[in-house]
């Protein structure tokens, strides 16, 4: 009996720390990648030091990350993008005749249906396209 107790203490912690991101999720085996790579529309806009959450008129941008590293925006924004470590998200944009515009977001959640990025203290929660 000790030993399943222990073995199962020791599963369960396993598992409990396998999450790279502040919200999830809890294990997968697909790459961040192949997470990542898909079409994105916003699900929600909520500003952390309120709480307040906004969850209609919503930008209409849709955000897409290619596997490869190419990055485009519905607005007519395109460049790349690249993992920065475990949580950070590094994407790298400009539009025909205006300056080149690099932005870090922190991930929060990345699953193959959700992607959640902060910035500036507000969390950006989008769902695929």
């Amino acid at each position: 009996m000790t030993k399943k107790l222990f073995f199962s203490f020791i599963v369960a912690i396993f598992l409990f720390s396998c999450t790279k991101y502040e919200d999830g999720p809890l294990f997968t085996f697909r790459s961040k990648t192949k997470r990542i790579a898909h079409s994105w529309e916003y699900a929600a806009i909520i500003y952390t030091e309120t709480g307040i959450s906004v969850t209609t008129n919503l930008p209409q941008t849709i955000y897409t990350f290619n596997s490869d590293g190419k990055y485009e925006e519905s607005t007519g924004y395109s460049g790349t993008w690249k993992f920065k470590g475990d949580i950070e998200l590094e994407i790298t944009k400009s539009k025909l005749g205006d300056s080149t515009q690099t932005q870090t977001w922190e991930i929060t959640r990345l699953s193959n249906k959700e992607l959640w990025l902060r910035y500036n203290k507000v969390d950006h929660h989008f769902k695929t396209k």
